[in-house]
């Protein structure tokens, strides 16, 4: 609790020192400095989606409860498919631990410093984006709870496309869980597995170093067709 609690006030720190060095740049033009805070914001946000998914494939494909440092993540995810429903039973500090690992302070204070105070909006983008990525976690675990069992804004998130919704989560739990990784809202998930992103990304880590992808052990015909060069995932 302790240590979620630190990560999210610092979080907030970083968020507010960014936004001060904002309106100073700004020479205090309040309208200008909130315009801007607003779309540096909804663009971290869509990013985040897109990282979710990133970080949403690696650990559900490779490694094992055994990997340095993310082990306990990717042991997390991984057993998750064979009992999806166990996330609902967990506390919030309890699920969105172990994405403070990743995502915590050290992490916003070395972009903090790098970004300095000339670039507060990419102090700003790097605060939020972190916060969706450990935040995702949560907004992972109401998708798989009923419309009766959260909180009504819960629902209103949901229902705006704010956070990944219920019906597309579930498309992921079909085997051989190889799509809409994204779980933040979700809005990248159509263009990524329309894309074929994610085979690509398969075909190219198999070929740099053979290791094959959880989804390709599941389906040997989804190995063939990405082997094939057929990215694009079949509805």
């Amino acid at each position: 609790v302790a240590a979620v609690a630190a990560t999210f006030l610092g979080h907030a720190a970083f968020a507010s020192v960014a936004i001060s060095q904002m309106m100073n740049l700004n020479d205090g033009n309040v309208a200008l400095t909130s315009l801007e805070s607003l779309a540096v914001i909804a663009s971290s946000w869509a990013f985040a989606d897109l990282g979710s998914g990133l970080l949403h494939f690696g650990v559900d494909n490779y490694g094992n409860g055994r990997t340095p440092i993310l082990g306990g993540l990717i042991a997390a995810f991984q057993g998750h498919h064979s009992a999806p429903w166990t996330i609902t039973y967990r506390g919030f500090c309890n699920n969105v631990h172990k994405l403070c690992i990743p995502f915590g302070i050290p992490t916003m204070a070395l972009i903090s410093i790098l970004a300095g105070s000339e670039h507060p909006e990419v102090t700003l983008f790097f605060t939020v984006f972190c916060a969706m990525e450990i935040l995702s976690q949560e907004f992972h675990k109401w998708s798989h709870m009923r419309k009766s069992e959260v909180p009504f804004w819960v629902n209103w998130l949901q229902d705006t496309g704010l956070s990944i919704g219920r019906v597309p989560h579930a498309q992921h739990h079909l085997a051989p869980y190889a799509g809409n990784y994204c779980i933040v809202s979700g809005i990248c998930n159509e263009q990524l597995d329309n894309s074929g992103f994610f085979r690509m990304l398969e075909h190219i880590i198999y070929n740099i170093n053979g290791v094959e992808s959880n989804a390709w052990k599941l389906d040997p015909e989804l190995r063939a067709r990405t082997l094939r060069g057929e990215y694009r995932l079949e509805a």
